[in-house]
């Protein structure tokens, strides 16, 4: 006589840890995406004001210690002083590390006192991170080296190897993907000669993502109107167009209602990795008018105009062109870009990549 005995068998998902310093749109995506198919625990490095960095510091060091334990892999979203020490605890404990690059940690743009490697300190434990790492992640290859020319003010470099060109970490470059059911026309917009741009505007931010171009174009085109959403209390103008709307921060899932009721849609960013809003509202059918920057080129593709130099004149003459392009057409053929190259799936790549380095570790 036989005996079978059945014993039930848990599929215990491989645990992550994931660190991050701001929760905005493509954060939460990430985590949301791999949460489908890993346990992840999150912890945010954002110190309400600079002195209370160090707090901070201590409270990661003993989440480390309490919670790295059975962890399969240890994420980081950018890299600077948040990343360091998971990175550093995963090589002491032989754990794998994955940082996920997303621009402002492997750029330096003195000239708006913007990026990782334009402040010492932080350049250092950028640096750090990076060579501590596993492995990299870069949402575009100009993060890793790029040649830099909209405008003439910084480095004609850019890319965490131009800035720390003995870094030997292996990268993989990922895009993030898009859901075309998410982000789509719902309405028609009754105004042709109008233009939109998303970004949290603040001092640093006004001139970085160009709304101070924005603001002279609405002076040189007084028929169009230009919005801007993401307005904060604390950004103080000294005169706003009249024909310039400022909105402030509105629900996620509302900005499709935002980019359908409007033409156009500006990135005239200095400095960008993979930028987000635009590939949104090409979805949504916008014409794209972006400087010639990172990822932005190819994003836009010829579906739309390209700000080759930060220049007022050109832009202008970019609009002129613009406004008589047969914009139902460019419409659609963005939206048809951004879903044929950038679906949601595009970004399934990257639970291939940690299962494959949870996989060579074992």
């Amino acid at each position: 006589m036989s005996w079978y005995f059945f014993e039930p068998i848990f599929y215990l998902k491989p645990k992550i840890l994931y660190f991050h310093t701001v929760s905005i749109s493509f954060v939460r995506n990430d985590i949301l995406l791999l949460s489908k198919h890993f346990e992840v625990k999150t912890f945010s490095f954002r110190p309400s004001k600079k002195i209370l960095t160090p707090f901070v510091f201590i409270k990661q060091f003993f989440y480390l210690l309490f919670n790295l334990r059975g962890t399969s892999i240890v994420i980081s979203q950018f890299a600077g002083y948040h990343s360091f020490l998971p990175n550093l605890f995963a090589v002491i404990t032989k754990k794998i590390s994955l940082i996920i690059l997303g621009g402002t940690e492997c750029v330096s743009f003195p000239s708006i006192n913007y990026g990782n490697f334009n402040r010492h300190l932080l350049g250092l434990f950028t640096k750090w991170s990076l060579i501590l790492a596993k492995h990299l992640s870069p949402v575009h290859e100009s993060l890793v080296l790029s040649d830099y020319t909209y405008t003439d003010d910084d480095f004609q470099k850019q890319g965490y190897n131009y800035f720390c060109p003995n870094i030997k970490t292996p990268h993989t470059i990922i895009r993030y993907g898009y859901d075309p059911t998410q982000f789509f026309k719902t309405k028609d917009s009754n105004n042709t000669n109008s233009f939109i741009t998303v970004g949290q505007m603040n001092a640093p931010n006004f001139y970085r993502k160009g709304a101070d171009l924005i603001f002279e174009m609405a002076k040189r085109f007084p028929t169009c109107t230009f919005t801007i959403v993401g307005n904060t209390s604390k950004m103080k103008y000294t005169s706003v167009p009249p024909n310039v709307t400022l909105i402030p921060f509105v629900p996620y899932e509302e900005l499709k209602d935002y980019y359908s009721a409007h033409k156009f849609y500006f990135q005239l960013s200095i400095c960008e990795g993979f930028p987000s809003a635009i590939c949104e509202a090409m979805l949504c059918e916008c014409i794209p008018i972006g400087s010639d920057v990172a990822a932005i080129p190819e994003i836009i593709g010829d579906t739309g105009y390209l700000l080759k130099k930060r220049d007022e004149n050109e832009l202008e003459k970019l609009i002129i062109q613009a406004l008589s392009s047969k914009k139902e057409n460019l419409g659609l053929k963005a939206r048809e870009r951004i879903i044929e190259r950038y679906p949601p799936e595009e970004r399934e790549k990257l639970v291939n990549l940690i299962n494959k380095l949870i996989s060579d570790n074992n």
